[in-house]
């Protein structure tokens, strides 16, 4: 392109910018003609000619003011175009440039090149921010996979635990990979659980299902009156009432709740040694954790416009409906966080399942109990139920290190389906936490 032809367009351009701010002078003067007749005329009705006048100069000022927006737009384009054009042709200059140049020019260009750009402020900023976000990226890939490791190394050290012969736990060059594959510890952790009842997991998951629902109602109900139904002075306080019992710890309360649950029945239903203790607790928001949960349906319920209780209202709809039709259906959220925290830890729960005697057939033995027999009844499962392989291993079964190597094995089969669950539901479940608005008191 010459210089010619840049100046020829450069006077084009400053040519139709004149032109377009003609226009707009022009169309700003007939928006005023049409303001001082709209003004003239305030006192007066129009005829119909003269509205149509009116209305016929108006759509002539936008549609004249839009031609010169696109006109104007078109220039700006063509200017980047240009001026990516003049880029270009820089660029292709330098390249020459550089082809004609011996090595010691050629180098010598590109450090007093390399010199101007780290002294460019422009520049200097840029590499300033991208060092930044390469070294947050770095930190927080080295703090997850921190996190990840040490997550992660119990169930990978379980897994090896399960996989290998009882006979490699003896041998120091086994760590990680099993010198001989077998799933024979496998077979004697579920042996090991299913000692006290062959129902023993249907039992865990009876009693969490069962558990789950309760405590959502309950601390549903509980969350809605602290966050709606307000009595003055005593709603904050029965509240942080509530919000302490969460530092009290289990220990403290022991003998207290075993005497109580001893001494008076519930109905006529004896609580010591009976499911229904859990069941009973739960209902009456004593149960696992169920401070937690209060806390987060109040949260939730707080969140809610108070247009939708307002509009129920309205339509005749009491406390109890505006609760079970209006604010439950929109807690799903706050619903599917708080159901996995209350199975997930009543699954788990070992204080409350020793507390109330389900170690006794005939109760409910569930698989945390289990878990915790003592080493005689290991001992005893030897004798019963695998003579043959107590010979075979000899004097290795009587090693606490096999014992251990059983207790992770039966460890990683109490958390299995909990982590097969994980993988069906986790996307509910992290949906659900952000929803639940846990801000603030």
């Amino acid at each position: 392109m010459t210089n010619k032809n840049k100046e020829e367009k450069e006077k084009i351009a400053i040519t139709e910018q004149e032109n377009i701010q003609e226009q707009e002078v022009s169309n700003e003067e007939n928006l005023e003609d049409a303001n001082d007749v709209n003004e003239a005329t305030t006192s007066d009705e129009l005829t119909p000619q003269e509205k149509e006048e009116l209305a016929k100069a108006e759509r002539d000022a936008y549609i004249t003011k839009l031609c010169a927006e696109r006109a104007l737009q078109q220039i700006l384009d063509e200017d980047e175009d240009s001026a990516l054009t003049r880029k270009e042709e820089t660029q292709e200059t330098v390249e020459l440039a550089l082809d004609n140049m011996t090595v010691g020019q050629e180098i010598k260009y590109r450090i007093a090149k390399a010199k101007s750009d780290w002294h460019d402020p422009t520049l200097r900023m840029v590499r300033s921010r991208k060092t930044l976000q390469i070294l947050g990226a770095i930190f927080r890939t080295f703090i997850l996979i921190g996190l990840c490791f040490v997550i992660i190394l119990p169930i990978l050290e379980k897994i090896s635990y399960a996989c290998r012969y009882p006979t490699d736990i003896t041998r120091p060059e086994v760590v990680w990979i099993p010198a001989e594959w077998s799933v024979l510890n496998i077979q004697i952790a579920y042996k090991y659980l299913t000692l006290e009842s062959n129902n023993v997991f249907l039992n865990t998951v009876f009693l969490s299902t069962v558990t789950m629902f309760i405590q959502i109602m309950a601390t549903a109900v509980a969350g809605y009156a602290f966050a709606r139904l307000k009595v003055k002075y005593f709603s904050n306080i029965f509240f942080y009432t509530v919000i302490i019992t969460l530092i009290v710890p289990n220990e403290a309360l022991n003998i207290a709740r075993k005497i109580l649950y001893v001494e008076l029945p519930f109905f006529g239903i004896q609580l010591m040694n009976n499911m229904f203790a859990i069941f009973i607790m739960s209902a009456f928001g004593m149960g696992l954790r169920s401070a937690i949960f209060i806390y987060l349906f109040r949260q939730f319920f707080r969140g809610v416009p108070i247009e939708l209780e307002e509009s129920a209202e309205i339509d005749g709809a009491g406390v109890i409906r505006t609760f079970w039709s209006v604010m439950l259906p929109n807690a799903r959220g706050a619903i599917i966080t708080v159901g996995l925290f209350s199975f997930v830890w009543q699954y788990n729960d070992y204080y409350f399942a020793t507390l109330f005697g389900f170690r006794d057939k005939k109760v409910l033995p569930v698989l945390t109990t289990a878990l915790a027999s003592s080493a005689e009844s290991f001992n005893s499962l030897f004798e019963t139920s695998f003579r043959s392989l107590s010979q075979e291993l000899g004097k290795i079964t009587e090693d606490r290190m096999f014992y251990g190597l059983i207790l992770n094995t039966a460890a990683l089969l109490m958390m299995l389906p909990l982590i097969i669950a994980y993988f069906f539901v986790q996307r509910q479940f992290v949906e659900s936490i952000e929803r639940t608005g846990i801000t603030g008191m």
